[in-house]
C-alpha cells in the first residue's frame, strides 16, 4: 500500500513538473529563436541554425528558473490532491506529519541530484558548444583576451593577444626573486601551448645577476609555469555562466593567487554551490500554498501566489548576498545565509499549517 502510494505521488508530481518545464521551456525557445533571427539572421545562419543554438542553450536557460518551475509543478500536484481530498488519505497512511511532508516532497528530492548535475556540469558545456557553433556559422571569432596581466607565483605575465586557438601573440614574462627583485625577463612575439606549458618562439631574454645584465636570444624555449596554461586561458575568456562549477572554482583560485580576488566571481561560485538549499526552500514553499481549504480559493490563485513568492524570494536572496558582502561578510557565509534563512522560514510556515 505504501509503495503504491509513493509511486502515485512521484508519478503525478513528476508529470506536472515536466509539463511546467516543457511549457516554459517551449516559450523560451520560441522567444530565443525569434530574437536570434532578428539580430543575427544571414545566409549562413538561418532558422535551423538558430533553433539548434537555442536547443543547446535551453538546459542552462531552464536551470536559471528551475526553482520556481519545480515549485509550481509540486504546488499544482499537491494542491490538486488536497482539492480532491486525496491528501486526507495520504495523511492517514503517513505515520506522522513529518512523514506526510517527506512523502509529498519525495519527487522533488529525487530530482535534485539530476537537476544539480545537469545545471552545473552538463548545461554550461552545452552552452559553450552552442557559442562555438554559432561563431562558426557567422564566421566570427571565439572569445579572446587582449592586453591582460597575470601573476603565477614568481612570474608576472603580460599578453598582448590570445587567439581563439589559445596561441599568444606578444608574451612578456618577468621572473621575481623571493625578495621581489627582478631576476629575469623573457619576451616572445609568439607562444604556442604544449602539454601544461608554452613553447616560446624567436624571443629574447634578459637575466639580472647582482650588477650584471646578460642578454640572450632563442629560436624556441619551453616555459613551464605553475598554473598559467592554455586551459586556464580558455576559462578566463569565457563568461562565468558558461563555465561548470569546477571551472568557476579554478578561476576563483587563480584570481586569489594573483592577490586580486574578484568578489563577484567568488560570490557567483558560492551562490551556485548553495543552490540545493534554495531548491529545498522552494519545495517547502510549494507546500505552504498547497495546504488549506480550496473552497474559497482556486488552484490558479494558489499557483499565481506561489510563483510570485518564488520569484521574489529568488531575487531577494541574490540581492541580500551582495549586500552582506558589501557589509563585510565573507562570500561563503554571505551566499549561505539568505537561502538558509528562506529555508528555515519555509519550514516554519509548513509546520504551522500541519
Amino acid at each position: 500500500m505504501i509503495a503504491i502510494l509513493n509511486a502515485y505521488i512521484i508519478r503525478r508530481t513528476a508529470v506536472f513538473i515536466a509539463i511546467v518545464v516543457l511549457a516554459i521551456g517551449g516559450l523560451l525557445l520560441v522567444m530565443g529563436v525569434a530574437d536570434e533571427l532578428s539580430r543575427r539572421a544571414s545566409e549562413t545562419y538561418g532558422p535551423l541554425e538558430a533553433t539548434l543554438y537555442q536547443l543547446l542553450c535551453m538546459p542552462l536557460e531552464i536551470y536559471q528558473y528551475i526553482g520556481p518551475m519545480v515549485l509550481l509543478g509540486t504546488l499544482i500536484s499537491v494542491a490538486g490532491m488536497a482539492k480532491n481530498n486525496e491528501l486526507v488519505i495520504i495523511q492517514l497512511a503517513s505515520s506522522s506529519a513529518h512523514g506526510l511532508v517527506l512523502r509529498l516532497l519525495l519527487p522533488g528530492l529525487l530530482l535534485l541530484p539530476v537537476i544539480y548535475l545537469i545545471g552545473e556540469w552538463v548545461a554550461p558545456q552545452m552552452r559553450q558548444q552552442a557559442e562555438v557553433s554559432r561563431a562558426m556559422d557567422l564566421n566570427r571569432s571565439l572569445p579572446t583576451l587582449r592586453g591582460e596581466w597575470f601573476q603565477d607565483n614568481q612570474w608576472i605575465i603580460n599578453v598582448d593577444f590570445v587567439s581563439p586557438e589559445r596561441n599568444i601573440r606578444g608574451l612578456t614574462v618577468f621572473e621575481l626573486t623571493p625578495d621581489n627583485d627582478l631576476a629575469s625577463m623573457l619576451y616572445a612575439p609568439e607562444a604556442t601551448p604544449i602539454n601544461r606549458g608554452w613553447q616560446l618562439k624567436n624571443g629574447r631574454s634578459i637575466e639580472f645577476n647582482n650588477d650584471q645584465v646578460t642578454h640572450g636570444e632563442f629560436e624556441t624555449l619551453n616555459w613551464q609555469p605553475d598554473n598559467f596554461n592554455a586551459d586556464l586561458l580558455s576559462l578566463l575568456a569565457q563568461r562565468t555562466r558558461e563555465l561548470t562549477l569546477p571551472q568557476v572554482w579554478q578561476q576563483v583560485k587563480f584570481s586569489q593567487q594573483q592577490r586580486r580576488s574578484d568578489p563577484e566571481l567568488v560570490l557567483t561560485f558560492w551562490n551556485r554551490l548553495w543552490f540545493p538549499i534554495t531548491y529545498l526552500g522552494m519545495l517547502f514553499l510549494a507546500l505552504v500554498f498547497s495546504f488549506g481549504s480550496f473552497r474559497q480559493k482556486t488552484l490558479g490563485d494558489a499557483a499565481f501566489k506561489g510563483v510570485a513568492a518564488a520569484i521574489a524570494v529568488q531575487l531577494a536572496t541574490e540581492t541580500s548576498a551582495s549586500l552582506l558582502m558589501v557589509a563585510g561578510m565573507s562570500a561563503p557565509y554571505a551566499a549561505l545565509l539568505p537561502p538558509l534563512a528562506f529555508l528555515m522560514i519555509a519550514v516554519a510556515l509548513v509546520s504551522r499549517r500541519l
